[in-house]
């Protein structure tokens, strides 16, 4: 049972034969030898721990045909995305992202044959540099106008990565490997061409006003992608340490050259255990970059980021995996110095994880955007990140269960080519379940602890998890419950009173379930009840 009550055990002594009792023989309910009351959640704000950065979603490749799009859907679904604004009612209209992530094209889709299968046509994206070494910033106009709307919206900052360098670099000519390229499809004498089109882009982003805070041009470099040429579905390059190392160095000096003020961020790992453990040369990256004793160490360099990015996929087979995998990487970073902290960049329902042995036909939408929440959450108070963010915002999938897997908005275009020239969309669940985060918890605030009597870190997260986060700005507080059980939990706040209040004495609620998106109410703080199966976040300001 969920509900938190306040039990005394009433104890009977009873002395010599006799045949009644008189009240005097009942021990007091207070008595300590006997049981005390049960203790609520208690709020420890003055132990903190990270400062949030941003919560984030990526373009993907499919920005770059939504942008495009006719008709004013493409407005609602930046308003869904980027919108801080509420309706008459208090009701989000959108979940306030605080960091887009562009990607930086390889020109497949500027080929005559690109390499890649008919079918995966929505993952060819333009190049701003073409073969002769002239630029055309005009490509790449769909991403450039969800750029443009975030900005709008006031979203506060942008990341930018790149999978490949662009096919005329490439050792074999395309974007993705083949069997006779082993490791970074980039001929070393275009190292230097790579690094200055890394910082060509990004410098033109910044001339634009935009607020690039990374960069990243190399993504999951621990993947072979590998495809036969007529079959590839998505760009992408292995890349050794060694070599990572060596075109860092190149393109830092051209980020001194051109003053870019955005920093480059590696590595960017394909799983999170790649970040600190493997005896492989595409492993162990925060060691081996980050040790001075190391050949590949880079941590000196001017224009290196400290935000070490790791993808969440494949992290999460069991809890104590999932837990051990965050500690771990939390306990790396901080022995590796140089002032690293964790940026989650990647993460949809990869796997099957999310299913937790059940069938995927008795599964609801709500029940993916609570195993979208269980990860974040994750990542956040195990694993200290102070950045997070989802792949991919916008996909078209529709086979099977994966329209509530892989996006956050489903779309569909009105013809399956890229020709086509508008479409429809549908917001999925997880949108809002990562909103009850992005939305509230925003870039500056702080972590603090958060004591949950009832669970350990283990039942916690299988069953009902808590968050808290204040600004440091502001007497702004935000609780962020996620009930994964099938019951309603009424909590009760045991220093409440004591070490806080909040005005008014109550609470803000935005809830997310089957059957409500964000939806705004209201409860007294000793009257605050968590439904069955949702991600409720709880909003104040402190007295």
């Amino acid at each position: 049972m969920n509900k938190i009550y306040k039990r005394f055990f009433l104890v009977l002594a009873v002395f010599g034969l006799v045949t009644g009792c008189d009240k005097d023989n009942f021990t007091d309910p207070n008595d300590p030898r006997y049981g005390s009351a049960d203790v609520g959640i208690v709020l420890n704000l003055d132990n903190t721990y990270q400062v949030i950065d941003h919560f984030g979603a990526s373009g993907g490749f499919q920005d770059q045909w939504i942008g495009q799009w006719t008709s004013t859907a493409k407005e609602d679904i930046a308003k869904l995305l980027f919108s801080s604004e509420t309706d008459g009612q208090g009701n989000p209209e959108g979940i306030g992202l605080s960091l887009w992530r562009t990607v930086i094209g390889d020109g497949a889709a500027d080929q005559s044959n690109s390499g890649f299968a008919s079918s995966s046509w929505f993952r060819e994206t333009e190049c701003y540099l073409d073969a002769n070494g002239d630029y055309d910033f005009t490509k790449q106009a769909g991403e450039q106008w969800f750029l443009s709307k975030a900005r709008e919206y006031g979203v506060p900052k942008f990341a930018a990565w790149a999978t490949t360098p662009p096919y005329f670099m490439t050792k074999n000519g395309y974007t993705f490997s083949t069997s006779d390229v082993a490791t970074l499809n980039c001929e070393e004498s275009n190292y230097a061409a790579y690094s200055k089109f890394i910082a060509d882009v990004m410098k033109n982003y910044e001339n634009l006003g935009y607020n690039f805070e990374t960069v990243c041009a190399f993504n999951e470099t621990q993947y072979e992608w590998n495809a036969e040429v007529g079959s590839a579905s998505q760009s992408g390059t292995r890349a050794t340490n060694a070599e990572v190392a060596a075109v860092t160095r190149i393109m830092d000096a051209e980020f001194t050259t051109q003053n870019i003020n955005a920093k480059i961020m590696i590595p960017e790992a394909a799983q999170l255990k790649y970040l600190y453990e493997g005896t492989g040369n595409t492993t162990n990256q925060i060691n081996d970059f980050f040790d001075s004793s190391s050949p590949n160490y880079i941590g000196d360099l001017t224009n290196l980021s400290h935000h070490i990015a790791g993808h969440s996929y494949f992290s999460n087979g069991s809890t104590s995996e999932s837990l051990n995998q965050r500690n771990s990487l939390r306990t790396a970073l901080a022995n590796a110095g140089h002032g690293l902290d964790y940026w989650q960049t990647e993460y949809s329902l990869l796997g099957a994880d999310y299913q937790q042995g059940r069938d995927v036909a008795s599964l609801t939408e709500i029940d993916y955007a609570l195993w979208l929440s269980r990860i974040i959450h994750t990542d956040l108070v195990f694993g200290d990140a102070t950045g997070w963010s989802f792949w991919t915002a916008l996909n078209q999938s529709t086979y099977g269960d994966h329209p509530f897997r892989f996006n956050l908005i489903l779309y569909q275009p009105n013809s399956n080519s890229p020709s086509h020239t508008d479409g429809t969309f549908y917001d999925v669940k997880n949108l809002w379940a990562l909103g009850n985060f992005s939305r509230f918890v925003r870039p500056g605030m702080v972590r603090f602890e958060v004591i949950d009597p009832d669970y350990n870190d283990t039942t916690s997260v299988e069953n009902f998890m808590i968050s808290g986060y204040k600004s440091t700005t502001s007497n702004e507080v935000v609780i962020v419950c996620v009930n994964a059980t099938d019951s309603n939990r009424e909590i009760s706040f045991e220093n409440y009173g004591e070490d806080f209040e909040v005005v008014g004495g109550s609470f803000d609620m935005y809830t997310t379930s089957s059957n409500s998106n964000l939806s705004k109410s209201s409860a007294p703080y000793d009257a605050v009840v968590i439904p069955a199966k949702s991600i409720v976040t709880l909003t104040a300001q402190l007295n």
